[in-house]
C-alpha cells in the first residue's frame, strides 16, 4: 500500500511538471504570436516557432488531461468494484445529484 502511493505521488510530481511546461510553451507561443501581430509580420519563417510552440503545447496538455482522466476513473471504478450493487447505486446517485447541484448553481 505505501509502495502504491509513492507511485502515485511520484506520477502526480511528473504530470504537474508536464503541465507546468505545456502551459510555459502555450504562453510562450501565443506571446510571441501576439508580438508578430503587432509587429505586422507576414514572413512565414517568423510564424514557425510560435505557431510550433502553442501546437506542442496544447498536444501536451490534452494527453496530459486525458491521461489524468483516465487515471482517476480507473481509481473510481476499483473503489466502486469493493462494493455491493446496491451500495455501487446509491454512490453514483449521490455522484450524479452532487453534479447536478454544481450545474444548477
Amino acid at each position: 500500500m505505501m509502495e502504491n502511493n509513492s507511485e502515485l505521488t511520484t506520477e502526480q510530481s511528473k504530470n504537474t511538471e508536464l503541465m507546468q511546461i505545456s502551459g510555459l510553451l502555450v504562453g510562450g507561443g501565443a506571446l510571441g504570436s501576439i508580438y508578430l501581430l503587432v509587429k505586422k509580420n507576414h514572413s512565414i519563417f517568423s510564424w514557425i516557432l510560435p505557431l510550433g510552440m502553442l501546437v506542442v503545447g496544447l498536444e501536451l496538455l490534452l494527453k496530459e488531461r486525458t491521461k489524468q482522466i483516465q487515471l482517476t476513473g480507473d481509481q473510481i471504478i476499483a473503489q466502486l468494484d469493493e462494493l455491493d450493487p446496491i451500495a455501487r447505486a446509491r454512490v453514483a446517485k449521490y455522484v450524479a445529484d452532487q453534479e447536478f447541484g454544481r450545474l444548477s448553481r
